[in-house]
């Protein structure tokens, strides 16, 4: 069944490519799903921090 959540497209050089899949591979998960992860994390610690900005503000 397809999805309707957007999807965008990636390009790394090889060797940081390659390095992702190592990190992947050590927590048995694909390199898609890495990613996915470690933008989700990103993308809380920026609300985060534009919490606290308004609060200081």
């Amino acid at each position: 069944m397809p999805t309707k959540k957007p999807r965008t497209t990636v390009t790394f050089d090889q060797e940081d490519y390659e390095e992702l899949e190592q990190w992947a591979e050590s927590e048995f998960r694909s390199v898609p799903q890495l990613i996915l992860v470690i933008v989700k994390k990103a993308l809380i610690e920026r609300r985060a921090s534009k919490q606290k900005e308004k609060v200081t503000a």
